[in-house]
């Protein structure tokens, strides 16, 4: 029966290996309803249009190649900034805490120094106090002042206490010492 169909033995002996996408071809042109005729016409124009259609798709493969590079680019691109930003977060935080705990320590100070000053203004007022005190005794006794004993650092050759004398000049109300017996 095959025998009288020469174009088809023909065909055969070029597909005969793998015939399947021959097959497939005419399942779908009678699945679709196309005639004979109009699959002649669609594969010329296929014919005719497939070198362009494989330009197009390389360039648009090309294309997609050349945009996921940049998407890559752009992933990591914001993974450093990612990255940087965090460091920048934690540098930020130590850089607070450091300024808290300079903080603390300069109110610290502050504390501190506000004690010494009341301590100083505490001495200093002790002394006016002692000095106002001695200027009212000096001034309601208007006498000359005892001798006294002024203990020095270094003692004389005798080892005895250093003496001085003292009075007053009732025109100035200035103490006066005589440190002529020091030394």
């Amino acid at each position: 029966m095959l025998l009288g169909c020469t174009e088809f033995t023909k065909v055969y002996l070029r597909i005969k290996d793998n015939p399947w996408p021959y097959v497939n071809l005419v399942n779908l042109a009678q699945n679709s309803g196309i005639s004979d005729g109009e699959v002649e016409e669609l594969l010329k124009i296929t014919n005719g249009c497939l070198p362009r259609v494989r330009l197009e798709y390389d360039r648009v493969n090309h294309e997609i190649s050349i945009k996921k590079a940049e998407l890559i680019n752009t992933v990591q691109t914001y993974q450093d900034f990612c990255n940087r930003n965090t460091a920048l977060k934690n540098r930020e935080d130590e850089l607070l805490k450091t300024i808290n705990e300079l903080e603390a320590k300069k109110i610290e100070l502050q504390k501190s120094l506000s004690q010494s000053e009341f301590q100083g203004d505490n001495a200093m007022n002790t002394n006016l106090n002692l000095k106002t005190r001695l200027e009212e005794i000096i001034s309601t006794n208007n006498v000359p002042i005892q001798r006294s004993v002024v203990v020095n650092n270094h003692q004389n050759e005798n080892n005895e206490m250093p003496h001085s004398s003292s009075k007053v000049e009732p025109s100035s109300r200035r103490l006066i010492f005589d440190t002529r017996d020091w030394f």
